[in-house]
């Protein structure tokens, strides 16, 4: 039976995906449903950094770090959490995997690695769901909508206009990536951040302005609207932001 800490921590988790992906969610919750603890849950509480529910499985024997991953980027499950524990800049998660680096379950892994590689950018997230990879890291196609007129100056047909057309291929798998398209992707690499200072939300902080108003009927100021800001720069968020942060529930 699940410990009741891991199964919070597992709903939290569950919230976030939700935001994020709810294709993934779903497959996320049948695997969860069956008491699967597989590489795809472990990577997403690395990359949510839930390190209670990496260690609940690694310490009850529920995966084989060692086996060999999905991703093929990577040749067993360890080395895929172990870099994604880098790229997410999660603390914890990465000194845990490191600590298991000389264990039974790890001795497949690639050259040592230092905190200093967690300062490096984080890279964005958006999972295909065919290959379960990170189409940020392992690339994706787009197509282009090219429009051409003949130039009478130059004797040749010549580019006027081009836009990038739906839909998006992830290029490890050459499949269609549900619900991506090359505006949401570019979006997705800096929702993080804020539009107008450019620093990271998540390191700065945000600001919740909630406006008052006066109720006659009650004698007192009452909650009208509230916006969020970036604590910087006091710069309001945008909706994709406020979503992304499950910011208004």
């Amino acid at each position: 039976m699940i410990k009741s800490n891991i199964k919070e921590d597992l709903e939290l988790l569950s919230k976030d995906l939700y935001l994020e992906s709810p294709d993934l969610w779903i497959e996320f919750l049948d695997k969860i449903n069956d008491g699967v603890f597989d590489e795809l849950v472990l990577f997403l509480a690395t990359k949510y950094n839930h390190i209670s529910i990496i260690k609940y499985a690694i310490e009850n024997n529920l995966i084989d770090l060692n086996s060999k991953s999905k991703n093929k980027d990577f040749a067993n499950i360890y080395e895929h959490l172990f870099y994604s524990s880098k790229q997410s800049k999660h603390k914890d998660v990465y000194n845990f995997l490191n600590s298991l680096k000389n264990s039974s379950q790890s001795t497949n892994t690639t050259e040592k690695d230092t905190e200093e590689a967690i300062t490096e950018d984080t890279i964005p997230y958006f999972v295909c769901p065919n290959c379960k990879s990170n189409i940020f890291e392992s690339g994706y196609i787009i197509c282009e909508n090219k429009v051409f007129k003949f130039s009478s100056k130059q004797n040749k047909p010549i580019e006027v206009s081009s836009s990038a057309l739906n839909p998006v291929i992830c290029n490890s798998c050459n499949c269609v990536v549900p619900d991506a398209t090359p505006e949401k992707l570019e979006l997705l690499c800096s929702i993080s951040r804020c539009a107008n200072c450019s620093e990271d939300l998540r390191t700065v902080g945000i600001l919740d302005n909630t406006s008052l108003v006066y109720d006659a009927k009650t004698d007192k100021f009452v909650s009208k609207h509230t916006d969020y800001s970036c604590q910087k720069c006091n710069h309001t968020l945008k909706k994709e932001q406020e979503k992304y942060f499950n910011l208004r529930g």
